[in-house]
């Protein structure tokens, strides 16, 4: 009953997870080199390494580093305990943790552990009436222990923590392994002697006999079957035997045919008998599935391939990038590699850097190749780095296209450093060394002539970008039609180097018609919260990277104004608007008392204003209205704030606000 409670939990709780993805906690390891120490079920493994493969949820592997010693359970769930003595515990939803508080475990079996001073444990929950404890055997929801007094207990199944006597062992300290099925208890003694306690096989006095049932055996387990539960008994031979039905339960019946050279077996943990086949261990340390006769290598589970992706193949300097490493194994699990726990190796270190963090950091423009290799497997991926922002001081000699060697060096992801009265410039290995005024250089051991000699010019040394073609294959061409170099090391690696003409070239060329606005004179109606009918010059038009434009104005006090960012449409329209800027100056213009322009610069009217002193004020009115009657014209405006002006002969005679 209780086995059949903790299968229906498991299943309800694979429902609820449904399909969880591969975990992403794993470091790779040579699997060539690793083993299978035990097994606890399907794609359960303890590695020689002590680390574990578990499956996640149900149907994902992933492996989890660790120092497991021995393990028991099965695929679903189970315990372990490490190297130190600590207790471990895996299930669905979660690889092996260390269950926390607990310490000096000497053995582990189903679901209980024996601590070192004897008592035993189930999670951290201590059993009673259990101590001096040699040996424990838990196994169909049954648990055995053996004392150091040589008291073999069973538990009452019918009362927890209630433990009958089976007999007495002689010399415990012999007994090396044991286990227990239907209130049967087997002993496996030093000297090979398998023995067996069954609560049903009792003299005249009720004291259990003892039977042994094998000799010269190397390891035993029990496993349901019907009607009578088996005994699998490996011999030191390597054979493996099981026990027979009721009347041969006390010998070892039937020979498995197929295996030879086995040292131990393991079932399935929850097998209610041998139709899912049993593994078997070999002398070699290799393992085989067996089921029906037929035997199944159970191969360590080792690395196929390595996927390995870059955040960003195409960075610019100073950018960081994210490096995904994912180990695929040949048992399906697809597992995630920390950038730390695997090996990085950069073709060009001075292009690229690995970060503390596990980040890669573009330290130059041009082109690198990064190998990872994790798992026994390599894969490598190219990173391309170009420079965002453009150096400047380039310009073309005699045809000869020149740059500045410090800042271009820099960019390149190189070195710059001045030696003996030159110049010399380290990109990883290689070296290249230059002077002033010298078209002989040195490249590495070799000395290379220059199609034009370095030279300085307004505080930059120049150098001809010929010779970044000599030192790294780098491509140079010259914009004839800005003024300006590129330089490249493959498709996706560049960088450009302006000449002093180039921005006036492109402010040119973005400006357009724009130009013949610059020198003009304006004076402000509404504008940009400038005091009303003062003098503007507009001295620029500046082009910005998201192709807007802003007007600069200089006032009559000699200030300079900048405009809001304009579309170039909106720059024509602007100067176009006679309610924003006005062509002529309107204190020449309009002859008018200052109690009127008072008026006016406070964006008030009067009566008696004439339509162009409302117009100036107020401004366009959103409708006209004109009416004849009387001899008299009333013209009407009314504007979109609902301010009405009427006008007889030119002046305002009504106001309504």
């Amino acid at each position: 009953m209780k086995r059949t409670l903790y299968v229906l939990v498991l299943f309800s709780l694979l429902v609820g997870l449904g399909l969880a993805g591969t975990n992403q906690g794993s470091v790779s390891a040579e699997g060539a080199e690793l083993q299978i120490k035990d097994i606890a079920g399907k794609n359960t493994y303890l590695m020689s390494d002590g680390s574990m493969w578990s499956l996640i949820d149900g149907r994902h592997s992933i492996r989890t580093p660790g120092s497991v010693a021995a393990i028991s359970g099965y695929e679903y769930g189970g315990i372990g305990m490490t190297q130190d003595g600590r207790l471990v515990e895996w299930g669905i939803g979660k690889g092996p943790q260390v269950v926390s508080g607990t310490s000096d475990v000497k053995q582990i079996s189903g679901s209980y552990w024996l601590k070192s001073d004897g008592t035993v444990w189930s999670g951290n929950v201590k059993v009673n009436n259990l101590s001096g404890i040699l040996l424990i055997a838990n196994a169909d929801q049954e648990l055995a222990a053996l004392s150091s007094s040589g008291e073999l207990l069973l538990e009452d199944n019918y009362k927890n923590d209630q433990f009958k006597k089976l007999g007495i062992v002689e010399s415990p300290a012999s007994v090396k392994s044991m286990t227990v099925h239907s209130g049967r208890v087997a002993l496996l003694h030093d000297n090979g002697d398998v023995v067996v306690y069954e609560t049903s096989n009792f003299d005249d006095n009720g004291r259990i006999i003892p039977v042994t049932v094998a000799q010269q055996a190397a390891h035993i387990v029990y496993v349901s079957n019907e009607p009578t539960d088996l005994l699998i008994v490996t011999l030191q031979d390597g054979t493996v035997w099981t026990t027979g039905t009721y009347k041969d339960r006390w010998k070892l019946k039937e020979q498995i045919s197929g295996l030879s050279g086995i040292v131990r077996t393991s079932i399935y943990g929850n097998a209610k008998d041998l139709s899912e086949g049993f593994y078997a261990q070999r002398s070699d340390g290799s393992w085989v599935h067996h089921k029906d006769g037929q035997n199944k290598n159970v191969d360590v589970p080792v690395v196929k391939s390595l996927s390995v992706a870059i955040s960003n193949a195409t960075p610019y300097v100073g950018e960081s990038l994210e490096v995904s490493i994912q180990e695929n194994y040949t048992n399906g699990a697809k597992i995630k590699v920390p950038v730390k726990d695997a090996s990085i190796e950069i073709e060009k270190p001075y292009l690229l850097s690995v970060q503390k963090n596990g980040t890669l950091k573009s330290a130059g423009v041009g082109k690198t190749q990064i190998t990872v290799t994790s798992g026994g497997q390599s894969k490598s991926v190219t990173v391309s780095s170009s420079l965002r922002n453009n150096l400047k001081y380039a310009k073309q000699v005699n045809g000869n296209v020149m740059v500045p060697a410090r800042s271009v060096i820099q960019a390149l992801g190189g070195t710059y450093s001045a030696k003996s009265g030159g110049v010399e410039a380290k990109f990883g290995q290689t070296v290249l060394s230059f002077k002033a005024g010298s078209s002989q250089a040195k490249l590495n051991e070799s000395f290379i002539r220059l199609k034009a000699a370095p030279m300085n010019d307004k505080g930059e040394l120049l150098i001809p970008a010929s010779v970044l073609s000599d030192a790294l294959g780098a491509k140079t061409t010259w914009d004839a039609k800005w003024k300006q170099a590129h330089i490249s090391l493959g498709k996706d690696a560049t960088m450009t180097v302006v000449s002093s003409e180039t921005a006036g070239l492109i402010k040119k060329t973005m400006q357009g018609n724009l130009v013949k606005f610059i020198g003009r004179t304006y004076w402000v109606n509404e504008f940009e919260d400038l005091e009303r009918f003062s003098k503007l010059t507009v001295t620029d038009i500046l082009p910005d990277d998201k192709g807007e434009f802003n007007v600069i104005f200089k006032t009559a006090s000699g200030k300079t104004v900048k405009s809001y960012p304009m579309r170039s449409s909106e720059v024509t329209q602007l100067f176009a608007d006679r309610s924003s800027l006005l062509t002529y100056d309107p204190y020449k213009k309009y002859k008018w008392s200052a109690s009127i322009w008072k008026q006016i610069k406070a964006g008030q009217v009067s009566l008696g204003m004439t339509k162009e002193q409302v117009q100036l004020s107020w401004g366009n009115p959103a409708a006209k209205d004109i009416t004849s009657g009387g001899g008299k014209t009333i013209e009407t405006w009314g504007y979109s704030n609902f301010n009405i002006v009427s006008f007889v002969n030119g002046k305002a005679i009504l106001i309504i606000m």
